[in-house]
């Protein structure tokens, strides 16, 4: 018999199966040069563009999240690492930090590109 723990760790992953479900995304990671397969993710923009002073001169910057499978019963882990980078709807995205100690999804903050 499965303990009270994993019971509700598998429940929240397939909950959180169910949120990405209702605004999936397909990326195409490009890690150290090399595309991996293809996975569905859920993408949220988490606040409005900033402008950041640089050397060359301001620039505009928003920041995302990413969600993703983590212990799914029927869909695979996603593979995110951080410096990841993926395009998703023409946008460029570098993956930051993924977020430790999550047994029911992957979340990964995100760095928009362009």
């Amino acid at each position: 018999m499965p303990s009270l723990t994993s019971t509700t760790n598998a429940q929240s992953a397939t909950s959180i199966g169910e949120r990405i479900a209702l605004k999936p995304t397909s990326i195409t990671i490009v890690r150290a040069g090399s595309a991996i397969a293809a996975q569905t993710v859920r993408l949220e923009t988490l606040a409005s563009q900033r402008a950041v002073v640089g050397n060359g001169g301001i620039t505009y910057q928003c920041d995302a999240l990413l969600l993703g499978y983590k212990n799914h019963p029927t869909v695979t882990d996603s593979n995110i690492q951080a410096g990841d980078r993926f395009k998703a709807g023409g946008i460029s995205y570098e993956v930051i930090i993924v977020l430790p100690a999550h047994v029911d999804c992957i979340q990964a903050y995100l760095l928009v590109r362009s």
